[in-house]
């Protein structure tokens, strides 16, 4: 196996994610422009370290890239970790370490970060995962809302995640749900589709990761058939 090039990696996202501001549109949660009425203080400076430790949990590269749409506001916008919640984080559940970056009483905690870490846990480091679009699509003036990244902002932001896919190499990509399958059917990545696991889908999603990602550990061990 190679190593993880995590400094290549972190070159990239501090040329380009660190310095994309937000729009009305969209939130950055690396970039230093803060909400100061939900963020703490220094709130995108925590989300970075978040973000380096979660890079830091790798040695090798993974063979397994899984990718979603976009950051959801209760995951996160919030951790700075894709399908991670800082609540996971501030319970240390997760096999790398992290604060909280919001105001609110207690920690946000989401349920497709939940389901996502309980079912794949025991897989890591062999995947990684990250989203289509870096950024949390939200409604004007709405920050506590979600909405769908359009086509351009999906064409807009695909150079930086191609960029993370030549530098990753993987033997696998996976697309998360259909909204992921669409967008990077967009940018013309191919991957694999395995549903997501919001509304309703859990089962689904662990059959289709298990399936996928003991077959990779059979090709790799080399006994066919695990």
């Amino acid at each position: 196996m190679k190593k993880m090039p995590r400094k290549a990696i972190w070159s990239h996202f501090s040329r380009t994610l660190f310095t994309t501001p937000s729009t009305p549109r969209y939130f950055n949660p690396y970039y230093p422009q803060d909400n100061s009425e939900i963020d703490l203080p220094h709130a995108h400076q925590i989300r970075r370290d978040n973000l380096r430790n979660y890079l830091g949990s790798f040695e090798e590269k993974p063979s397994v890239l899984i990718i979603g749409e976009a950051p959801g506001w209760r995951g996160c916008r919030f951790s700075g970790v894709p399908f991670t919640s800082e609540a996971q984080l501030s319970r240390r559940q997760l096999p790398f370490s992290g604060q909280r970056s919001s105001r609110g009483a207690a920690p946000l905690a989401e349920s497709s970060a939940t389901i996502f870490w309980r079912l794949l846990k025991p897989y890591h480091p062999r995947f990684f995962v990250w989203n289509c679009i870096p950024f949390h699509p939200h409604q004007p003036d709405l920050p506590f809302s979600n909405r769908t990244p359009t086509g351009s902002e999906i064409s807009r932001h695909a150079p930086l995640l191609l960029h993370l896919l030549a530098l990753l190499s993987p033997e696998r990509i996976v697309a998360l749900g259909r909204s992921a399958q669409h967008s990077l059917e967009q940018i013309e990545v191919p991957a694999t589709y395995v549903r997501h696991p919001s509304h309703g889908g859990a089962k689904a999603f662990q059959a289709g990761m298990e399936r996928l990602l003991d077959t990779e550990q059979s090709t790799q061990s080399g006994w066919p058939g695990g």
